[in-house]
């Protein structure tokens, strides 16, 4: 039987106490107890992204991708492993299938404020300018708490800034 509380205890690992790693073993073990439970590999997927984010290692999106698509085959419409490979997808400068992506979660709840970011920095690496910028603002019409995030999103897509690890990327689409 799966504890009472596992996902807040899974969300609070990774975002508020910063534990990734302990985080994802923790997944491991109720993934190895049930192993259709699409929630554990979405959120799975969701601390992957955060572990490649933060140590700039990006073969974490690889199993971040792996963990959503698990997650997807036994419920497709998981709207956190969808908005989940989108990052992934960002992340791996795969902008065309991010979107795909993002635009499913977005169809699960159309509120969904991480579809929306992802989305965002999908149309941003496609130089989708003002589509870009739709999406930050559609984030803080959803939910305010968001501005930060959508005014960080909006001065890189205005200065056209990428991050480095999609700088390969970004030059192939000039």
């Amino acid at each position: 039987m799966i504890e009472k509380g596992w996902e807040k205890r899974a969300w609070d690992m990774i975002y508020k106490q910063g534990k990734v790693r302990e985080a994802i073993e923790y997944l491991d073990q109720i993934i190895e107890q049930h192993p259709q439970n699409d929630q554990a590999y979405a959120i799975k997927a969701n601390a992957l992204n955060q572990l490649a984010n933060d140590t700039k290692q990006w073969d974490y999106s690889l199993e971040a991708l792996e963990c959503a698509a698990k997650s997807l085959q036994v419920n497709p419409s998981n709207e956190t492993a969808l908005f989940n490979k989108a990052w992934s997808l960002v992340d791996l400068g795969k902008p065309r299938e991010a979107l795909e992506y993002a635009n499913k979660a977005l169809e699960v709840n159309p509120n969904n404020v991480y579809a929306w970011y992802n989305k965002a920095w999908a149309h941003h690496l496609l130089y989708e300018i003002e589509e870009a910028l739709n999406c930050c603002d559609k984030m803080v019409q959803i939910d305010p708490q968001f501005a930060g995030w959508a005014e960080n999103m909006k001065h890189r897509i205005e200065n056209r800034q990428f991050p480095k690890h999609l700088t390969r990327f970004r030059r192939q689409q000039e």
